[in-house]
């Protein structure tokens, strides 16, 4: 068995447009990349990596997977090398032993966890530290909420709580929960700190930021990465953000008490990016759950700066960016204490389009009455909006021409020029359109077992009819029919923790190619019958599956004539004809 863990971190470090980028040269169309398939020649690309579902599918020949199995076809490794050379390339440490694969991570949530609960027993001890943050209008549900607590102002603490624990300095080193001073002795990191947990998309903690209560310097103080922690790919409060967030929208704030603030105050999308430039990663991993990002830095010049770097990270990954200017200078956690979350969500609203923003910035320390300060603006706009759509492209010419008093036609030959100096006159590939010729014609119960199997996973109010209705002998698969049962058995789990069981259960690759197949597909419609489409499936199943009895009892017959055993042939023909008219009777 291979720890689900350690298949989860694998994935998550390994990026599958980064893994199937060293072979295949792949060309972004929208949320999608698109390059010629690795495992059947072609000329028009029919092969697609969607990122946001981290899978890859050749619509040419039929090849589907996740990273795990794209390392395993094109490097012909079994399940298990492939998982290994996934963790090399990521930096992962496992442990291998004949029953199981682990990696070391598993220890350092333990030890983060049984800290950060220290930290927050400690704040509920000390009046001092729990007053800053009441003061600082946080109230006690929310503090209770993010997990805050208190690093009391001592040189061990932490150390001697965690040694009773059973932990030891190396551990702790290792979680960067302790330094080790010049006399090889050992003190904590976190001394007189309000305390930050952060936790990871699943809840778990992989890290602390720490605050003084005071002017002393530095104001915060963050752990240190380690094989848990990656600063470059989590975002604080991307826990709760991801729940419920039925606008798809994410918004992205600098700092631990702006995110706390605006959750606080209803606003549950946001999070943090902890003041540093977003990061591809952060980018891929925010793509997951929604569409759309807010950027809601801080009104000052670092801000700003920090704001520029982040925005082209998330328009390359498809995301609709908008971006808000939090007026009069202040920060987020300052503009809705005195405005609410009516008075912020007004500015959301509000918030300029990527080019919009791009371009108001353009205009600064500019002279729009001066014609070289014009010619100048005239050359950053036409920078920034020539990589858009033609409609959008024709859109900010006119604008750009009302603006400035430049005809469209001059504005129109500096876009060309400039695009030709970058070689961007390639034709966009879109997903939609038709892609390669396909060489591959699945049978008809492929489909039907497929969309049976995705239907027992969305059930819904579905489930006693499924029960009555479909039954494992009706599958014509035995590796559909395998999953079938596996499904069945752990129905009280969700897709993904489905997911998770099969990768670490199943170790070849068509099993896990079929699974994620399963999972493409959408059977599940809100104005159909969902009852009577699943009714239809399996009439068609034991159709097929009679059609099947039938050919092969037709096939006896003929060699048992062809031998002179009449008397078989005659019981097999009673048979076909039973057959027949159960056929018969599903016209």
């Amino acid at each position: 068995m291979i720890s689900e863990d350690v298949i989860l971190r694998v994935k998550e470090l390994n990026n599958i447009v980064d893994v199937i980028s060293e072979t295949v040269r792949l060309k972004k169309s929208g949320k999608y990349y698109t390059g010629l398939c690795p495992f059947h020649n072609e000329k028009t690309p029919s092969f697609t990596v969607t990122q946001d579902r981290q899978i890859y599918k050749c619509f040419g020949c039929g090849e589907a997977g996740n990273v795990i199995t794209f390392v395993m076809k094109t490097k012909n490794l079994t399940y298990i090398d492939a998982i290994k050379n996934l963790a090399e390339r990521a930096n992962i440490v496992i442990d291998y032993n004949e029953s199981s694969i682990t990696d070391n991570s598993e220890k350092l949530y333990r030890i983060n966890r049984d800290a950060a609960r220290y930290f927050y027993y400690n704040l509920r001890k000390d009046k001092i530290a729990m007053n800053y943050l009441l003061k600082r209008g946080l109230a006690p549900n929310i503090i209770n909420k993010f997990g805050l607590g208190y690093a009391l102002n001592s040189w061990d603490a932490l150390l001697k709580f965690l040694k009773s624990k059973g932990y030891t300095e190396l551990d702790m080193l290792s979680a960067g929960l302790i330094l080790k001073n010049n006399n090889n002795g050992y003190y904590d990191r976190f001394r007189n700190r309000i305390i930050f947990p952060v936790f990871d998309y699943r809840g778990k903690v992989i890290g602390f930021g720490g605050r003084v209560m005071d002017n002393s310097n530095p104001k915060y103080l963050n752990s240190p990465e380690t094989s848990i922690f990656k600063k470059g790919t989590n975002l604080y409060g991307i826990n709760y953000a991801i729940q419920d967030n039925k606008e798809k929208i994410f918004i992205i704030v600098e700092g631990y008490m702006d995110c706390i603030s605006l959750h606080q105050h209803g606003i549950n999308m946001a999070v943090a990016s902890l003041g540093t430039a977003l990061t591809t990663n952060q980018a891929k991993l925010l793509k997951r759950y929604a569409d759309k990002v807010v950027i809601a830095y801080d009104a000052d010049s670092a801000g700003e700066k920090a704001t520029l770097r982040g925005l082209d990270v998330l328009k390359e990954e498809g995301f609709d960016v908008r971006v808000i200017s939090i007026p009069e200078g202040k920060d987020p956690d300052d503009y809705i204490k005195n405005k609410g979350k009516d008075g912020f969500w007004h500015l959301v609203e509000g918030a300029l389009e990527l080019e919009d923003y791009k371009i108001q910035k353009a205009t600064k320390g500019l002279n729009l009455n001066s014609a070289n300060d014009v010619a100048k603006y005239a050359d950053l706009t036409v920078d920034i909006i020539k990589d858009l759509q033609p409609v959008e492209k024709d859109i900010y010419i006119n604008k750009l021409s009302q603006q400035t008093g430049i005809q469209n036609q001059a504005l129109y030959d500096l876009m060309n020029n400039k695009l030709q100096k970058d070689g961007n006159n390639e034709e966009k590939v879109n997903r939609d359109s038709f892609f390669g010729d396909k060489y591959y014609l699945e049978p008809v119960y492929v489909k039907c077992e497929r969309a049976l199997i995705k239907m027992i996973i969305n059930r819904e109010d579905m489930e006693e009819h499924i029960n009555k209705t479909l039954k494992e002998e009706y599958f014509i698969s035995d590796k559909r029919r395998e999953l079938y049962k596996f499904v069945c058995e752990n129905l009280e789990l969700n897709e993904e923790e489905i997911t998770g069981l099969i990768e670490s259960k199943f170790m070849d690759y068509e099993t896990i190619e079929e699974w994620i197949k399963i999972r493409e597909i959408k059977v599940m419609d809100k104005d159909c019958d969902n009852k009577i489409l699943l009714d239809d499936y399996v009439k068609e199943l034991k159709r097929l599956k009679l059609d099947q009895s039938k050919k092969e009892i037709m096939e006896k017959i003929k060699n048992y004539e062809a031998q002179g055993k009449l008397r078989e042939s005659i019981e097999l023909a009673q048979q076909l004809f039973n057959i027949q008219k159960q056929l018969d009777g599903m016209q």
